[in-house]
């Protein structure tokens, strides 16, 4: 995770809701199992009969993880913010993870033996209203609202590109982002739940998940104001290196996950 060099500090935080109901496993199709409909009227002796089978699946366990912390870093005056950068994975020639820092960067994980949609992405102000979320900085620049209010941020948050499905290139990033929205305002996930139907691989293996690496950019406002515990003064070596425990919090990202499918890992 890249760290930042600028002064102010703003916290995220993530946290992973399941969207996938455990099912009542109880006469799923008004049938029971080995339920029989007989027929006797087999006329010669090369008539034939059949069962008809199906299969419904249920599913029993989603494993998807996210960073639960995530800092981004405005500058008073306005502009850019910085943020870590996307999350990708790096393999050796053999199509292995490497033993240093294997998965870095802001990414969700796929443990599943299946795919998995991101369905829903919703917001939820952490700040008491010190920090907002806005479609657009205003025009010059300034922080809009009331004396308690820090500063505005107009945020977007969006899938790096993914890999062939069957390449092995140095970084990987097994997400599909071919359907509903290739990229999520933060402005209007938090008026209402955004579902930009990105899928996310099945796991490689146990220890080596399928990855959508994801990229937090926009802009912010110059402050208004400052809370007194965020002042970020650095450290004595480096007095422009923010402390991030010291960070304001700002809102909360949450995903809604559940089973997929897609022809490329039938």
């Amino acid at each position: 995770m890249k760290k930042s060099k600028l002064i102010g500090a703003v916290a995220l935080s993530s946290v992973l809701a399941l969207g996938c109901a455990l099912p009542a496993f109880a006469d799923p199709y008004g049938t029971k199992v080995g339920e029989m409909d007989s027929r006797n009227d087999l006329k010669q002796h090369d008539d034939s009969m059949g069962t008809d089978v199906n299969i419904a699946t249920m599913i029993t366990n989603i494993s998807v993880a996210v960073p639960l912390d995530l800092t981004i870093v405005t500058d008073s005056a306005g502009g850019a913010i910085m943020a870590p950068s996307s999350g990708v994975k790096t393999l050796d020639t053999s199509g292995n993870l490497v033993a240093d820092d294997p998965i870095s960067g802001y990414r969700i994980e796929n443990y599943s033996t299946y795919p998995v949609k991101i369905e829903g992405i919703s917001i939820t102000d952490n700040s008491n209203g010190q920090w907002e979320l806005v479609q657009a900085i205003a025009a010059d620049g300034k922080t809009t609202g009331g004396a308690n209010k820090i500063g505005d941020l107009c945020l977007t948050l969006t899938p790096a590109a993914p890999k062939a499905w069957s390449s092995a290139i140095p970084t990987l990033n097994e997400g599909d982002v071919s359907g509903v929205s290739a990229q999520v305002a933060l402005f209007d996930a938090k008026s209402a739940t955004q579902n930009p139907a990105w899928i996310v691989d099945r796991q490689v293996s146990d220890a080596h998940p399928s990855i959508l690496g994801l990229t937090l950019a926009g802009t912010s406002s110059a402050l208004k104001n400052v809370n007194d515990a965020s002042v970020l003064l650095g450290s004595d070596d480096d007095p422009r290196d923010p402390d991030p425990t010291m960070a304001d919090r700002a809102f909360r990202i949450t995903y809604t996950v559940a089973a997929a499918s897609t022809a490329a890992t039938a």
